[in-house]
């Protein structure tokens, strides 16, 4: 199926750019000025919990000039040792986070490699602070803004897309099902995040693969002071691939579910109902990608995808198009 591996290989380069979003415009990630290279030194640190969010001061250059650079309250210009930044990266901030990164103290993360700007550098570069770029209040519509869908996104987006809750995953009748070890329906690749209640103590948690699965896409998990994946390496597309099957699947199979099939049923085929099976692919395109599809774009997912695996079952010609549209770059991608 060629649509379905220039997909794959679409997904691939999507993955590639996402990996390397921090400094888009640079085939080398060079920085652009001596703020890009604190905003780069500083980005393994950060940006697993600042490329998103009400904060996202390293989504870019401008979120990071904009947001914390030139306002006083985390950079004092000259001043180093009275700007929140160099404090919370020292551990004695005031108020509520007195350490950034959370868990693991900046030096550790010098000391094992896993940054090598030092904070010394860092309050070098606020002695000698650039002076604001002419457009900093300005947004740059070249600005590269495009990120991978978090774990959590893609968790809840998916759930809403393909019409199912998480009684389709869970035994919840049980009105204290929440503080004992809960079923897995059919053990069908539930994806549970490690600090979402029932998930936070393991006595809960009967299918330990469900959290998991979540870290492999990339999910954080605050008790465990563990940032946020932003980029999408091999777990995360191989657990997104598991993913779309069995979610797609539980889909097709729920009954009087119409959020795959919502103009056609699995009686429809396209020799009794061409219009019909047209008509359903295109509104499931629109769905679940937020875009119709061109005409070129639904001749080939129809005659590359659905129809080779309609010759075995509709149902199966179904589970195929819905999975194929979820590891699509466009799904992938915000």
């Amino acid at each position: 199926m060629s649509t379905l591996r220039s997909i794959l290989r679409a997904a691939a380069l999507a993955a590639l750019a996402l990996t390397v979003a921090a400094c888009p415009k640079n085939d080398d990630c060079a920085p652009t000025g001596r703020n890009d290279e604190i905003r780069l030194g500083l980005a393994p640190a950060c940006e697993g919990c600042h490329i998103t969010g009400n904060k996202p001061f390293f989504a870019s250059l401008t979120a990071f000039e904009n947001g914390l650079v030139y306002d006083e309250r985390y950079v004092k210009p000259g001043d180093p040792e009275n700007s929140m930044l160099i404090q919370m990266l020292e551990g004695n901030a005031p108020g509520s986070y007195p350490q950034m990164p959370p868990g693991q103290p900046y030096g550790e993360l010098i000391a094992n490699g896993h940054v090598t700007l030092t904070i010394e550098q860092v309050k070098a570069w606020i002695r000698d602070l650039p002076p604001p770029p002419a457009r900093l209040e300005t947004s740059d519509p070249e600005e590269f803004n495009v990120r991978r869908l978090t774990a959590e996104e893609m968790v809840v987006t998916l759930m809403d897309q393909l019409g199912l809750t998480l009684e389709d995953f869970v035994s919840t009748s049980d009105p204290n099902w929440r503080n004992k070890a809960y079923v897995v329906n059919g053990g069908k690749l539930f994806v549970w995040p490690g600090d979402w209640a029932p998930g936070i103590s393991g006595e809960y948690v009967s299918d330990s693969r469900s959290v998991e699965r979540f870290d492999a896409l990339g999910g954080g998990n605050s008790l465990l002071y563990r940032k946020r994946d932003v980029g999408f390496g091999p777990s995360a597309g191989q657990t997104l691939v598991q993913m779309s099957q069995a979610w797609c699947v539980r889909a097709v199979d729920k009954k009087s579910n119409t959020a795959v099939l919502r103009y056609v049923t699995l009686a429809d085929t396209s020799s009794k109902n061409p219009d019909a099976v047209q008509k359903n692919l295109r509104a499931l395109y629109l769905r679940m990608l937020g875009q119709p599809p061109s005409d070129a774009e639904a001749k080939e997912l129809y005659e590359q995808v659905y129809m080779p695996l309609e010759a075995q079952s509709t149902r199966l010609a179904w589970i195929g198009v819905c999975a194929t549209l979820i590891r699509h770059p466009l799904w992938i991608t915000y």
